[in-house]
């Protein structure tokens, strides 16, 4: 009885989904444009240079790429961190409301990917670390080809000092193509 359900369950939504479909309309216009670069200034309170590209797949989502340098002690950290410099990329999935990916609203999970030299009494080390994290945030996307990016998020990494809960600004300058 139970797996007559589970198929009649399954089947219906089958049915609905590929009904959604032919109502949903996945193909863009030419001349919007699909990927943005940008800066993010942003990171620079947490002592971070950072770049990003998102490249929109379909109107509601898109895949951003993320490359960032840590060198310098940032506004929220310990007064007595040590010297290092940490590099890696990052990659996020995003989910676009509102507008087609890749303005408007979105909200997505990204994952990290890190390099670490750090140097503690002329001791140099190498590890590596992780992050795994969530933003929300909004593109604007100004005239043909200014994107301003305003958002917020955070997660948890360990750069080898244990997990710890890190914030983010998300307040990015670029362009469109």
């Amino acid at each position: 009885m139970n797996s007559k359900l589970l198929a009649l369950a399954l089947a219906a939504t089958l049915v609905s989904t590929h009904a959604l479909a032919d109502g949903i309309s996945l193909s863009r216009r030419s001349h919007e444009p699909q990927n943005v670069l940008l800066f993010n200034p942003g990171d620079l309170f947490s002592g971070i240079l950072s770049m990003e590209y998102e490249r929109a797949l379909n109107p509601f989502f898109g895949l951003a790429l993320g490359v960032s340098v840590a060198s310098f002690r940032g506004v929220f950290a310990p007064s007595d961190q040590e010297s290092f410099v940490a590099m890696g990329p990052e990659l996020s999935a995003r989910f676009h409301f509102i507008k087609d990916a890749p303005g408007g609203l979105w909200l997505g999970p990204s994952v990290q990917g890190v390099y670490i030299a750090s140097r503690s009494g002329g001791t140099l080390t190498r590890s590596f670390g992780y992050g795994l994290g969530a933003a929300i945030g909004y593109n604007f996307i100004l005239g043909r080809h200014f994107v301003f990016q305003l958002g917020a998020g955070g997660g948890f990494r360990d750069f080898g000092d244990g997990i710890v809960w890190a914030p983010r600004l998300k307040l990015g300058l670029g362009g469109t193509f």
